[in-house]
Order: structure tokens, then C-alpha cells, then sequence
């Protein structure tokens, strides 16, 4: 079945409690980006001054954790890109001006390299973004990547709520 089929029928399905369809929106997009070895779901508090991850799904591991919070005044740089910009592709995220202040609490602990992460909207207002996550190595996300990203982000948008 196509994945973006496959993901519109259990996200539209009523039957499928939040946390499988949470969980199907990472992996289905860990299948449709190379590079994308964790990939999370984050939610915008009302004020956007902080996000908190609903889902962070690794692929190694078939893990999902959730729970993290990062607040606007220790990443405003990367709030603010995130919100005007919609799309943030990093490949060196380490060093990039949007998302090098993720370092010491992020980026190193998880051996993330490379970021790309698109906002999901409600209503036409941002609610929380979908972040694929490259592990170990510098990943390079292409044009296409970013077009399926664009759709999941859609998808997710028009059939879920985000928080």
C-alpha cells in the first residue's frame, strides 16, 4: 500500500487510539526519508514559548519516548527560523546558526549530526513540528525529501490533532 494511504487510513481511523497514531506518523516517515533515524513529534505550547516532544521514535531501536520540553529563551534562535522559515534543513546541525545552541543538551547527547524539521499547522496556525533526526553521520536531505515531509506534515495536520 502506498505509505501516504497507508498513513491517511489510520490516522482518519476513529478505532486507533493517539499513541499508535502518533507512532505511525514517525514510522512511516522514518520509511519515506533516508537519513531520518529518529524522527519526533513536537507540540507548541499556546504561547509558543516552549515545545514538548509527543513522540520521539528511534529507529534502532524501535523505541518511542516522549515528555522533553525546550523552551523559546534557551533556543530563540531556533524558534523563531522554525516559525518563519516553516522548514529547517541542517545538514551540520552542530554548527548551524538555528540549532548549534541544541549541543550540550540535544544534539550531542544523541549523536544527532543533521536536523530537518517542518511545522504542522492547525487551522492554519503552527502547532508543533515533525523533526527527522540523522544519527552518526551528516545527512543531506534532497528536495524530494522535503516534498514527502511537506505531505506527511499535511496529512498529519488535515486527519489529527497535535496536542
Amino acid at each position: 500500500m502506498n505509505p501516504y494511504l497507508k498513513l491517511t487510513a489510520i490516522l482518519t481511523n476513529p478505532r486507533i487510539v493517539v499513541a499508535e497514531k502518533l507512532k505511525a506518523i514517525c514510522t512511516i516517515t522514518s520509511q519515506l526519508i533516508a537519513g531520518a533515524d529518529r524522527v519526533s513529534l513536537w507540540s507548541f505550547s499556546d504561547d509558543f514559548q516552549e515545545i514538548e516532544s509527543l513522540i520521539c521514535y528511534d529507529t534502532s531501536t524501535g523505541e518511542a519516548t516522549s515528555g522533553m520540553t525546550l523552551k523559546k529563551s534557551d533556543f530563540n534562535d531556533y524558534f523563531k527560523g522554525i516559525l518563519e522559515q516553516e522548514v529547517i534543513n541542517v545538514p551540520e546541525a552542530r554548527t548551524h546558526d538555528l540549532t548549534k545552541l541544541f549541543n550540550e543538551k540535544y544534539l550531542e547527547p544523541h549523536n544527532i549530526q543533521s536536523l530537518l524539521d517542518f511545522v504542522l499547522h492547525q487551522d492554519f496556525v503552527p502547532a508543533g513540528i515533525i523533526c527527522c533526526e540523522s544519527v552518526g553521520k551528516i545527512t543531506h536531505w534532497t528536495d524530494d525529501n522535503i516534498e514527502s515531509l511537506r505531505r506527511i506534515a499535511s496529512s498529519s495536520s488535515m486527519y489529527f490533532r497535535i496536542g
